[in-house]
């Protein structure tokens, strides 16, 4: 397959990298240009080797893969110094009034669209099932969360999902969280850059929960909103009396598909109801290191990384949702051709 001009670009860069034994530079190119907006092709992991780089850089000059053709053409990587977050990640620093205090953090907020709209027949086939949800399931032997879900709009849920520097008791460095508005499914990603920051970041989830018909998490009712809690009372931040109802997808996938899946964890339902396959995505357990390198050198190029796993969470579970109002069957779900 012939070369697009921008990919020939792109693969020079990657070479001369190589040829300079400039690896910094090269893994931070393929990082940025080697994979699609939703799911990452070929996208060199935090730890590749030197062979890994110059194996990569051979499949895709055979290949010819073009996955952002379409795009501007990146900045030229920079072979020393940290990569800024505006640069990594995007967004900008925010500012919340409480009181006579002001508190910033830093918020990315992107609409499907803006990420990959080749999801956006997810966003649509999710409202289109939950505005129709009462006809599909039996209340009788829905949970009494998930009833209150099939009374919401679209508009009236908040998907959920933290990131945080190790189990209990640590502190969180992000809320992740997704809306139904004006037709879109749209993340809003609030940020502490350091550990002075996550008290914004509480006051802001606090703000958005008040206003929220049903929240939605998976596996929140152990995990996330206990952490939450913990925090907003180090803190002193108010999350006020109204807690409102509270779906956990975790749950409910068990209720369905405990023991006709290998398990109900994120990934694998991610698998086998949503066909897709996450390459390249940062593992759990290495988030809490990167998040502190980031805070104590200032690259955010491992944010990246972390910001677009904790973007793909909040949209499985919109897809897990879905297929759960819809009662879908894995076994029939698996016969589809898995996203790469």
């Amino acid at each position: 397959m012939a070369l697009s001009d921008s990919r020939k670009k792109k693969l020079d860069m990657l070479v001369q990298s190589l040829a300079k034994k400039d690896f910094a530079a090269a893994s931070d190119l393929l990082r940025r240009n080697g994979h699609s907006a939703i799911n990452r092709h070929g996208a060199a992991p935090e730890t590749s080797t030197p062979a890994d780089l110059a194996e990569i850089a051979k499949s895709q000059a055979i290949t010819g893969e073009d996955s952002d053709a379409e795009a501007k053409p990146p900045a030229a990587p920079q072979s020393t110094g940290p990569l800024t977050l505006v640069d990594a990640c995007g967004g900008a620093e925010t500012h919340l009034v409480i009181g006579d205090s002001s508190h910033k953090h830093w918020l990315i907020r992107k609409t499907l669209t803006e990420v990959d709209p080749e999801c956006m027949p997810a966003a649509r086939e999710f409202a289109s099932v939950l505005r129709g949800a009462r006809q599909r399931v039996d209340e009788l032997k829905a949970s009494p969360a998930l009833c209150h879900v099939l009374d919401a709009q679209p508009e009236h849920l908040l998907f959920m999902d933290i990131e945080t520097c190790g189990l209990y008791g640590t502190a969180l460095f992000l809320v992740g969280m997704m809306m139904y508005e004006g037709d879109q499914l749209v993340f809003e990603q609030h940020l502490a850059r350091d550990y002075t920051e996550e008290a914004a970041v509480l006051h802001r989830f606090a703000r958005r929960l008040d206003e929220t018909g049903v929240l939605v998490t998976f596996n929140g009712k152990t995990f996330d909103m206990n952490m939450i809690r913990d925090r907003c009372a180090f803190h002193g931040v108010d999350l006020g009396d109204r807690m409102p109802p509270h779906l956990d997808l975790l749950h409910e996938s068990r209720r369905r598909w405990k023991g006709k899946l290998p398990n109900c964890k994120l990934q694998t339902l991610e698998k086998h109801l949503c066909g897709r396959l996450r390459q390249g995505d940062i593992p759990g357990w290495a988030i809490p290191d990167a998040y502190h390198r980031f805070v104590d050198n200032g690259d955010a190029r491992a944010l990246a990384d972390i910001l677009h796993h904790n973007l793909l969470d909040l949209l499985t579970m919109a897809q897990v949702l879905t297929a759960v109002i819809t009662q879908c069957d894995p076994v029939e779900m698996d016969k589809r051709p898995k996203k790469g």
